[in-house]
């Protein structure tokens, strides 16, 4: 999104030897993603804030990410349109949150759960052009897919049990636009192949 003004930067930390025998292209790349977390983060807080939501949206980012990060899933290839993307997420999110009834809650997110864990175990990880994955890679990713759904899981069945719903809705809801986004590269992955 800020790719000049990143290649700027990056000049600047190389000749000031901050970044001593990087590669520009590595430093770029970690700066600009960088700074599209921390927009996302900071855009994630001030849609928190409109909704009177800030710790849910935070809850759902981290739900979201824990997963997504390892099962992998839809990328779109400007960073704009992520950016975009992403924040109507947390909208819908944010929305969906604010107008479900509680005692609802369990029973859709529960809905959610046995579609979504039985999705991400048949596709993850799923690769992207961009990210290319070998054999050794796919297995490992898919132990961290693994593992982070027995948590998130775990920590789900925890808050229901607690009666803290509208979080562990949260986490449901995290773990099934996981899914959806998995659903949706495997579905474009194949189009393209026909």
């Amino acid at each position: 999104m800020f790719t000049k003004q990143m290649e700027n930067l990056a000049d600047v930390l190389i000749k000031s030897e901050i970044s001593q025998g990087q590669d520009k292209d590595v430093i770029v790349y970690g700066l600009s993603a960088g700074m599209e977390l921390a927009l996302n983060i900071l855009t994630t807080v001030i849609l928190g804030v409109m909704f009177g939501l800030v710790l849910e949206s935070l809850i759902f980012l981290g739900s979201f990410a824990f997963i997504r990060t390892y099962a992998g899933g839809y990328h779109c290839k400007k960073a704009i349109n992520c950016y975009l993307m992403s924040n109507g997420f947390i909208i819908l999110v944010l929305s969906v949150i604010k107008f479900t009834p509680e005692g609802y809650m369990f029973y859709l997110g529960v809905a959610m759960l046995l579609i979504a864990i039985p999705v991400l175990l048949k596709l993850a990880p799923v690769e992207t052009p961009s990210k290319p994955l070998d054999e050794g890679e796919q297995k490992y990713y898919y132990k961290k897919t693994v593992v982070h759904l027995g948590i998130e899981s775990a920590v789900i069945i925890i808050l229901f049990l607690l009666k803290q719903n509208r979080f562990s809705f949260l986490g449901c809801i995290g773990i099934a636009l996981s899914a959806g986004l998995a659903f949706a590269q495997q579905q474009q992955k194949k189009h393209e192949n026909v």
